[in-house]
């Protein structure tokens, strides 16, 4: 019998130390609470992040009221209310600080990147996210795929009980992949460029854009639109309804004289000279229709230098009844308007508008509107931007491009191939066109454009939309600068769009000039 207990207890002793550990662990779990979950990265063209770039710190925090009050004092209000009522339910949880703590049992500490910051900068260009994470506008939307792939996630895993309640002592494990965050997308922007942009314009600029780009590769330098945003002020962008969301860079507005460009290519690459010569005599009659100069006593006689100077519409008019409506659509369609300009994925310009050809054959004064950048025509400031390289470089369109290349996770660049420039001109046409575009800073309708300490080139605009305004009394009318600097070697292609100018009092070669001598200092 006694043999018979000792067995007995023996086996039961056996018993429970095989079952009991497996008992408590049967009634254990873990809790996870994530800091943060990064996305991938957007850089300018020297590899400066444009987003996570500054830092804040987060905790995450075991269900102890001690704990909770050694943070109250480091956390941020609203952020420290959500980690109490975790706490008070007996969850561990998150709260964002605003300086570091001592580390303590029950509490780990992370350095966590904040999407957008302060001030982003470009945010037409990089756009936003939701509140999901998710890409709403811009490379946000463009590249979703991407940036989420190339993200990563901060976490503490704690060790709780079967009802889910935090185990003092039971320890917690990090699991950090936000490194992985360094993948992502490069950008043609110059963060520097961008800045002296935005701040140079901004108050001179209510409603606009500026568009810089480098004439010979095509690059987009910087692309700032006017009235602007931040990711955090979107509900009150939508509320006010100026729109702020909209990014005028690639909207489609009428484009005035900056089209006289197009129509004095087309003559010089049909075989009309730059010395030809029509009389201004104030006005013109065309099959019915008078058209008027802005000189109402005329300009008398002038060459197309002159006219180019001068801005006179009734030379541009005689010369394009030369010219031909089919030779100035064949010109317009190779300079780019007839097609739209595709910066990135998702993210493009609409094709510009032109009369059809056969409205222009039918009718003379349809040509006449389209000689000088009026009637049924409208382009956007990219279109603007890309014609006046082609200027700038010889006759050589480049190929408009944001997107200079690709992060992965291991920081290793892999760029993006563009393709080739087109050639949309001969050298001599574009020779002779920076010759004109030179002349309209020195002596004509852009010297408010001129800069006394470099040299510059470019073409004034006006365009009447036949629309009026809603914050104004005078009619809408859009004023524009293309132009380049410096004139003998154009380093920067700089496309100004000051939108209702006559209710704004803005004119873009004032805001063109500023926006040079920005990026001069810049350079030197």
């Amino acid at each position: 019998m006694l043999t018979a207990m000792l067995l007995g207890i023996a086996g039961r002793l056996f018993y429970l130390a095989q079952t009991h550990p497996a008992q408590t662990a049967a009634g254990q779990g873990t809790y996870r609470v994530t800091a943060v979950q990064t996305r991938g990265t957007i850089y300018d063209t020297r590899m400066q992040p444009l987003v996570n770039v500054q830092k804040e710190y987060r905790a995450a925090v075991a269900p102890d009221a001690a704990l909770l009050t050694a943070l109250r004092g480091a956390a941020e209000p609203n952020s420290f209310d959500n980690l109490r009522q975790s706490i008070e339910n007996g969850r561990p949880g998150i709260v964002r600080l605003n300086r570091p703590v001592a580390l303590s049992d029950g509490l780990r500490l992370f350095s966590v990147p904040v999407r957008y910051g302060a001030r982003l900068r470009a945010p037409h260009v990089i756009g936003y996210t939701d509140g999901d994470g998710r890409g709403v506008t811009g490379i946000e939307s463009a590249f979703d795929a991407l940036l989420l792939r190339c993200g990563g996630t901060a976490s503490v895993v704690f060790t709780v009980d079967a009802r889910g309640r935090y185990l003092a002592g039971a320890g917690s494990q990090i699991e950090d992949t936000t490194d992985r965050s360094v993948g992502g997308v490069v950008l043609t922007l110059d963060e520097a460029i961008q800045t002296a942009v935005e701040d140079a314009a901004a108050p001179m600029l209510p409603k606009g854009a500026v568009v810089v780009m480098d004439p010979y590769s095509g690059a987009i330098r910087a692309s700032a639109s006017f009235p602007s945003y931040q990711p955090d002020t979107v509900p009150q962008s939508i509320e006010a309804d100026d729109g702020a969301l909209v990014d005028r860079t690639l909207s489609l507005y009428d484009p005035g004289s900056v089209f006289k460009i197009v129509t004095a290519a087309a003559a010089l690459e049909n075989g009309i000279p730059a010395d030809r010569r029509y009389t201004c005599a104030g006005s013109l009659n065309v099959q019915g229709t008078t058209f008027h100069c802005h000189n109402r006593l005329g300009h008398q006689r002038l060459t197309m230098s002159e006219a180019m100077a001068r801005s006179c519409n009734l030379y541009f008019i005689q010369l394009a009844q030369e010219v031909g409506a089919q030779a100035l659509c064949r010109t317009a369609s190779d300079l780019g308007f007839a097609r739209g300009v595709t910066i990135a994925d998702g993210m493009a310009a609409r094709s510009a508008v032109l009369p059809a050809q056969e409205q222009l054959l039918s009718s003379p004064a349809a040509l006449a509107n389209l000689s000088f950048g009026q009637g049924y025509l409208l382009a956007s400031p990219m279109h603007i931007a890309q014609l006046v390289s082609a200027v700038a470089a010889d006759g050589v369109m480049p190929p408009t491009h944001l997107i200079e290349g690709f992060v992965d996770e291991q920081g290793t660049v892999t760029a993006r191939p563009t393709g080739l420039g087109q050639t949309v001109m001969t050298k001599s046409t574009a020779a002779a066109l920076r010759t004109m575009l030179r002349g309209v800073l020195e002596s004509g309708t852009g010297r408010a454009a001129a800069s006394k300490q470099f040299t510059a080139a470019g073409k004034t605009g006006t365009a009447e939309t036949g629309q009026k305004s809603t914050v104004g009394t005078k009619s809408v009318v859009q004023s524009w600068f293309a132009g380049y600097y410096p004139a003998e070697t154009p380093r920067y292609v700089i496309c100004v769009l000051a939108e209702d100018a006559n209710n704004t009092n803005v004119t873009a070669a004032a805001v063109f000039r500023t926006v040079s001598e920005a990026l001069f200092a810049l350079q030197n």
